[in-house]
């Protein structure tokens, strides 16, 4: 199921208003870092307050389709978040079934950019825009496959080692990880990397290329990722124990 990130407080008016919208699982969460199966996001106005523009920006950055959530129907409201660069604007409360089709059409929108007619200046700029992520690089499961290849391929040319970890969840009755469970334990594994490593959400675990590590800083990596994990979500039923085998 397509996951919607919504960056607000889950606030009863909100939720109540969201509650509607299918084919959805709809994740409330105030921090910025958004999981790479999200298929959009949406930014309250009152939560996200003077920093409207900057996550507009940002998500634009990240190619992620997005837009405004807002309560205040007024005409200059709407030019502010225009202002902000919010092309998608969603003034609630609205018909369930008008709000279904607004993010239907935002799910599916895709930037199209003409190569063919975009001097190389703007195409290069476009390329090497400021990446403020924190922590690893965060890929799709679909991606991830190809690029652990590449990493193969390059590892020919390479001096140092490059290491797969795959962190998976336990409990005493074997339980397979509920959902959640990978959300929750994904941005621990994010910051606790360097920018230069590439990490994923796959199956039911998440596995991470550490480029350059050797064995022994490739075991530090991964058991600091654990003891943050266990001592973190020490609540959790659900141990996070990892694997670690080298890329040739």
């Amino acid at each position: 199921m397509k996951k919607i990130a919504v960056l607000s407080r889950q606030e009863e008016e909100l939720t109540a208003c969201l509650s509607g919208v299918q084919g959805y699982a709809i994740q409330y969460s105030e921090s910025p870092e958004i999981l790479p199966d999200t298929a959009c996001v949406l930014i309250s106005q009152e939560s996200a307050g003077a920093s409207l523009r900057e996550k507009a920006q940002q998500f634009r950055r990240k190619n992620i389709p997005f837009a405004a959530v807002t309560f205040d129907p007024s005409e200059e409201n709407q030019a502010y978040l225009l202002d902000c660069g919010f092309l998608h604007i969603l003034t609630l409360p609205m018909s369930a079934g008008l709000l279904q089709k607004h993010i239907d059409a935002l799910v599916g929108t895709a930037e199209q950019h003409d190569t063919g007619s975009t001097s190389f200046d703007f195409f290069f700029t476009q390329m090497t825009d400021t990446d403020n992520q924190r922590g690893a690089y965060v890929v799709q499961e679909s991606d991830f496959a190809n690029i652990f290849r590449y990493v193969q391929r390059l590892q020919e040319r390479m001096d140092k080692q490059s290491h797969l970890v795959r962190f998976s969840f336990h409990t005493r009755l074997n339980i397979p990880p509920e959902p959640g469970v990978l959300e929750d334990a994904f941005p621990i594994v994010l910051k606790c990397l360097r920018r230069g490593d590439i990490v994923s959400i796959f199956g039911d675990s998440l596995v991470a290329i550490l480029i350059g590590a050797d064995e022994e800083g490739g075991r530090k990596a991964a058991e600091r990722i654990v003891n943050t994990y266990n001592a973190h979500c020490c609540d959790s039923v659900y141990d996070m124990r990892y694997e670690m085998n080298e890329i040739k």
